[in-house]
């Protein structure tokens, strides 16, 4: 990895005295400029340092097309929620609120994907507050994202399991006030990334990268932080939640708890699918820093590939949340087709053939609402 590590969509640099360049088997490191470690096994010279010609083709050639795919997949999946939401004529359950959120977060954070598959090709072009910019815009969507998602777990948890009407008149201050919440808390975990982030030029890579510029023990604290807020907690919560969801369908009656069930499981299990690699290669990363793995070019080289396959990966989960959170609901569906209709893409009678009934499964009942998968 160089004097840079993958974080988010962006490389973090590391200062000049703490780079760590991994030589041959047994040597590695390098302290400054000017000075290496010698090969203990060897008494003589190190061996070379390792390239980084083969992540950055990988890069150039893997990044663009599949940031292209995710940009576009994840504008109109996303757009289309938005849209549909904003023309609903009652105000929006508690749920929805959360969901319409969701939405603006991921298509804040595919925006930013044009600049860094720009990176891969050119390296970066832009002025260097765009690199402020674009980083922080990206962080605080990154964030702010998986956190309406545990917001979502916790509406349908409460709205199933103790039956409790998250999108009553008297609570829906509430509901915003948690929103709003969520928004500054996303952007205080992002001041570091507003201070530090610098377009600089690399020498040995002979690149120009939006980079984090502070040095590599912030790195691992900043990874752990990450690792630990943006996944490991609101995995947890997500489980505890749809833990209790499921059981308390399967003890249920007059529900298609069979369909239910399935997709309190996909969606859980797309949520884990999509980071889960991510953060397992972040955690070997941090092992690696520690030495308690050993570092070496060839681990090196897998990981550069292996970050920027799971990195990309996770950014695929912004494009199924629309499906995951709100197509999948016979409501909004319904929402979508008359909006298909009002602007002429489907007729009158498409619509009355394809527009289902509300059933119990995620959806509103007399007694409380499932704010629909």
């Amino acid at each position: 990895m160089g004097n840079s590590v993958e974080y988010g969509g962006y490389k973090q640099s590391l200062d000049s005295e703490e780079i760590s360049f991994y030589f041959g088997n047994n040597s590695y490191n390098y302290l400054n400029d000017s000075e290496y470690y010698y090969n203990e096994s060897e008494g003589c010279c190190p061996d070379q340092p390792c390239y980084f010609s083969t992540i950055q083709a990988f890069e150039k050639n893997f990044l663009p097309c599949f940031y292209a795919l995710i940009f576009l997949l994840g504008l109109c999946g996303n757009g289309m929620v938005i849209t549909v939401l904003l023309r609903a004529k009652e105000a929006l359950p508690g749920t929805d609120v959360f969901i319409f959120n969701l939405a603006i977060a991921d298509i804040l954070l595919v925006a930013t994907l044009p600049f860094w598959a720009a990176q891969a090709v050119h390296s970066w072009v832009f002025e260097d507050y765009l690199c402020k910019v674009v980083g922080g815009i990206f962080k605080i969507n990154f964030y702010s994202s998986i956190f309406f998602l545990v917001c979502i777990s916790f509406d349908r948890y409460l709205s199933i399991v103790y039956v409790i009407r998250m999108y009553n008149r008297s609570k829906s201050s509430g509901i915003l006030l948690s929103s709003l919440a969520i928004w500054v808390v996303c952007v205080l975990l992002t001041v570091p990334d507003f201070i530090f982030l610098k377009a600089e030029f690399d020498s040995r890579q002979n690149t120009t990268s939006c980079s984090l510029t502070f040095g590599s023990k912030w790195t691992v604290i900043v990874h752990i932080v990450n690792q630990v807020v943006a996944f490991f907690l609101p995995l947890l919560a997500m489980a505890y939640c749809y833990t209790h969801i499921i059981f308390t369908l399967t003890k249920s009656k007059g529900f298609q708890k069979q369909k239910a069930i399935w997709v309190v499981l996909t969606v859980v299990a797309v949520f884990f699918l999509c980071w889960t690699p991510y953060h397992l290669v972040m955690l070997i990363n941090t092992l690696i820093h520690f030495k308690v793995l050993e570092p070496s070019c060839e681990w090196e080289s897998r990981l550069d590939v292996a970050e920027t396959v799971t990195v990309s990966l996770g950014f695929l989960h912004c494009c199924l949340n629309p499906l995951l959170y709100a197509f999948v609901g016979v409501k909004f569906r319904n929402k979508f087709l008359e909006l298909l209709e009002q602007v002429g893409c489907v007729s009158h009678g498409f619509l009355k053939r394809h527009a289902r009934r509300k059933d119990s499964t995620w959806s509103e009942s007399t007694e409380a609402s499932y704010a629909g998968l």
